[in-house]
């Protein structure tokens, strides 16, 4: 067991990443952490409860209650770490602003209980999906749900029978394959929302490190939720939305992704507060590539039309709309044609 400082919080972990570890900490997803804090300063929110399913160490529930004013009450759950949690918990006492309880129930227990949340955080290795049918009554209307996904195999299209029996949709291994991933997560918590006569909407998300995290607004069910499919030429880069067997560019056979989220994948008012009260420069830098996000569903690379044109690669520069999702990825609003067109322009 180590000593590690992150933030505010001084706790007890061990810097490993397997299965076996007895209290899981990945010192890579410290950014993420940083993330989560700011998003919750940035909602200006007070007398949240919060409940983190899978605690590890503490860090993020710690961190949450210690560098926000977001919390009045926080749950820090895990079934084999209560132990190091209450000793962290102790530890940081003079910088914590919230009352915890520390318990060791099993995932798909704990949501037997009664109580409802303002904030749920499924953090597991693996598929966050067996734990939302349990997890979605208990977070208040108006709360939020983070949900992080580690099975990149599946939701990038490696293992494409996995995506299908989890996640009910077929992925496929693309260049804007993070992407892909992410919409598919959000499209399945929105079906499972609507069990419970829900909706969920994203308002934030942080992919990188092979996980996708995303931050879910619960509302009441809406029946305007934009869920389809992208078509992908077998061939060329050329995507599309609207239905289409054939490639327009090309003329080859397009291949169905999908069904996924075709709407909007994070609240555009929140980023620009996270922005604005944000001090870290990596912070500042990353929130300012999600500000140059369009709406448009999927974002070509450099390198893919360097490639498919064979061509020398163009500076990422030159193109107006940056991704956070990808360094050398843009997104853009008119049809493929065009974009080669003004690809060799450059």
């Amino acid at each position: 067991m180590e000593l590690f400082r992150e933030g505010a919080i001084n706790f007890y972990a061990e810097d490993k990443q397997t299965r076996k570890s007895k209290v899981f900490f990945n010192p890579s997803r410290n950014f993420d952490r940083d993330l989560n804090v700011l998003l919750f300063n940035a909602l200006g929110a007070h007398n949240l409860k919060g409940i983190d399913l899978f605690g590890g160490s503490g860090i993020r529930s710690l961190r949450l209650s210690a560098e926000t004013d977001a919390f009045d009450f926080f749950k820090i759950n895990d079934l084999k770490t209560s132990k190091t949690i209450k000793k962290n918990v102790l530890k940081n006492k003079g910088k914590i602003k919230t009352k915890i309880t520390v318990t060791s129930l099993n995932a798909l227990d704990i949501y037997s209980m009664q109580e409802g949340y303002d904030y749920v955080d499924i953090d597991p290795f693996g598929s966050p999906v067996k734990y939302l049918l349990q997890a979605m009554p208990k977070v208040k209307r108006g709360g939020i749900l983070a949900l992080t996904a580690t099975d990149t195999a599946a939701l990038y299209g490696k293992a494409k029978k996995a995506c299908m029996l989890k996640y009910g949709s077929r992925s496929l291994k693309t260049g804007y394959f993070n992407e892909i991933g992410l919409r598919i997560l959000i499209k399945r918590a929105e079906e499972i929302a609507n069990f419970y006569e829900r909706s969920v909407k994203p308002v934030f998300f942080d992919v990188r490190h092979h996980y996708i995290r995303v931050y879910l607004s619960v509302s009441k069910a809406k029946l305007d939720r934009d869920i389809g499919y992208i078509y992908q030429c077998s061939k060329c880069p050329n995507r599309v939305i609207k239905f289409s067997e054939i490639c327009s560019f090309c003329g080859s056979k397009n291949i169905e992704v999908g069904p996924l989220w075709l709407d909007s994948l994070f609240d555009k008012n929140l980023v620009s507060k996270m922005f604005e009260i944000a001090q870290d420069a990596d912070a500042k830098k990353y929130l300012e590539t999600f500000k140059q996000e369009k709406d448009s569903v999927s974002y070509y690379t450099t390198t893919e039309l360097a490639s498919y044109l064979n061509i020398k690669e163009k500076k990422i520069d030159s193109f107006g709309s940056r991704t956070v999702l990808n360094d050398k990825g843009f997104r853009c609003d008119y049809e493929f044609k065009k974009l080669v067109e003004e690809y060799k322009k450059l």
